[in-house]
């Protein structure tokens, strides 16, 4: 075992290396790490462990402490991805397929090389990415979340892993019995709020300022950063949010409470021939994984999430910081998504919306086959993310005194010819959900790993600059700042949001007045 004067010693001797002969090191609060460079600019560290392995009795508990090592850790390789399915190699969304273990809670940090091992007044704004994928899939290492270029643009980025599927969901009887908080179910986002701690504890190693740490995610990661506004765990670790197109203020997507989410818990166990917790904790991981288990979500479990959305924030108990929130112009992750005829669409209303559904098809009219399958889309699309970020827009208007900045993401792919996906199509797909990402992240190589799909435009890149350099302003000082030498107005009453396309514009929230129907028949369900 070395002691503290030992790794003293070896941190100084790899500082005093030629930097041409030395990989970027920093000392944190289990150890010296050595990292890669991507580029002159960046210095990276990849698969960084944040918690200790949640593997045989650790599973489905809280995350635990790493414990410190003696040797320097080489943090120059992504992670194992916590398990879950493996997407199809024709998916939109593939970039190859990661190792994949139960012992996943890693994280990776790019930073500004510039801005490493300084002093205080010369910290950069830090940002944290929270992958989307229905908390099932998903990981901090995919290539379209590789921070390298934002930390180009001068943010310390972290981008991590949390626990899937049930093995992060899960809620049980006897786990909340064993639980010293009578608590189960969200070891997902306890994962995160792990993540976050050792941020505020190490970030200031990488050149971050831990007073100035956004979060940003999409989809599910944008529903859990809602989420961890409102805890009381995650309170004090972060100072600004911008969600991508997810949020818990949505009728549609109701939290569940623990009584409920525990029955579900215990008809999946059973479903996989588990009749205690001792025989779950047993079985392999992957058996669990390949499962179906449609409960994995945050729940209300008094202790992570102690009440429902919006009461939390009628009671002005959320984090109140400033928030960038928005939506694609298309996405549609409704049953909408595959109505096809006129007869499919207006069954489909009646489905969804019972003795509502006349004045639903009074909204969104459909006259023949042709236009059946639009208004479908549109119909898909306000009632859940557009109606979810306003409704959460309209929250912190409410009940906060921090700021809301407001957007919708607009811009085509521009397509390779002949380039065919197994999850979407192409001719109807549209401006589809998490269509924005690459743009925020400065990713669009992620999409050309492994075979041709985007044609990338210069116009494309242009406005990636142009949004990442207000991601970082905003990380900076809470304020995004003009786009486009345009104001980017807050979120108030005459709901004004900035429309991302080539060019960007200032516009109305799309459909107000519909969105406006739309809440109240959503309430009334």
């Amino acid at each position: 075992m070395r002691s503290g004067f030992a790794l003293s010693l070896l941190a100084l001797s790899i500082a005093d290396a030629p930097l041409a002969a030395r990989e970027p090191f920093v000392t944190i609060d289990t150890g010296v790490a050595t990292g890669t460079s991507p580029s002159p600019a960046v210095g990276a560290w990849l698969g960084l462990p944040f918690a200790a392995p949640p593997v045989r009795g650790a599973r489905w508990q809280p995350p635990k402490p790493v414990a410190r090592w003696t040797r320097a850790f080489h943090a120059d390789h992504i992670a194992a991805e916590c398990f879950q399915p493996l997407r199809d190699h024709e998916f939109n969304h593939y970039f190859g397929d990661e190792p994949m273990s139960e012992d996943c809670l890693y994280l990776n940090v790019w930073a500004p090389a510039r801005t490493i091992g300084r002093q205080p007044s010369a910290k950069r704004p830090v940002i944290v990415w929270i992958y989307g994928g229905s908390f099932v899939v998903g990981s901090g290492g995919k290539a379209l979340y590789d921070g390298a270029a934002l930390a180009t643009k001068g943010a310390v980025v972290v981008t991590l892993n949390y626990r899937l599927g049930a093995l992060g969901f899960l809620a049980h009887p006897e786990l909340s019995q064993e639980s010293p908080n009578k608590a189960s179910g969200n070891y997902g986002l306890l994962d995160q709020i792990a993540a976050l701690q050792w941020v505020q504890r190490n970030i200031a190693a990488f050149g971050g300022d831990p007073a100035k740490v956004t979060l940003m995610g999409q989809s599910a990661g944008a529903i859990a950063i809602s989420d961890l506004q409102l805890s009381p765990l995650a309170r004090g670790l972060f100072s600004r949010i911008v969600a991508l197109s997810g949020s818990a203020h949505s009728a549609s997507f109701e939290t569940p409470k623990l009584a409920d989410a525990e029955r579900q818990g215990e008809a999946f166990a059973a479903s996989i021939g588990a009749t205690s917790l001792a025989a779950l904790r047993k079985l392999p991981a992957d058996a669990i994984s390949r499962a179906p288990f449609n409960a994995a979500r945050p729940i209300i479990d008094g202790w992570v999430l102690v009440r429902p959305p919006t009461e939390t924030y009628t009671l002005n108990q959320q984090s109140d910081v400033p928030m960038i929130v928005g939506f694609t112009r298309d996405e549609n992750l409704t049953p909408f998504s595959s109505v096809r005829t006129l007869a499919d669409y207006e069954a489909e209303v009646k489905r969804q919306f019972g003795g509502s559904a006349s004045q639903i098809l009074a909204l969104y009219p459909a006259v023949d086959n042709a236009g059946a399958p639009a208004t479908a889309r549109s119909l898909g699309r306000d009632m859940s993310f557009s109606l979810m970020m306003r409704n959460w827009a309209k929250l912190q208007q409410r009940h906060g005194r921090a700021p809301t900045w407001a957007y919708e993401f607009a811009q085509p792919h521009p397509y390779t010819p002949d380039t065919h996906f197994t999850d979407i199509d192409i001719a109807a797909a549209g401006i589809y959900h998490t269509a924005e990402v690459p743009y925020f992240l400065g990713t669009f190589a992620a999409f050309n790993l492994f075979r041709q799909t985007r044609d990338w435009t210069e116009a494309d890149r242009g406005l990636s600059d142009q949004i990442m350099t207000a991601l970082v302003r905003f990380a900076e000082n809470g304020d995004p700042g003009p786009l486009a030498g345009q104001s980017w107005p807050r979120y108030q009453d005459n709901e004004k949001i900035a429309i991302f396309a080539d060019p960007i514009r200032i516009a109305d929230w799309p459909r107000r007045s519909k969105l406006d129907a739309l809440r109240d028949i959503s309430t009334r369900r």
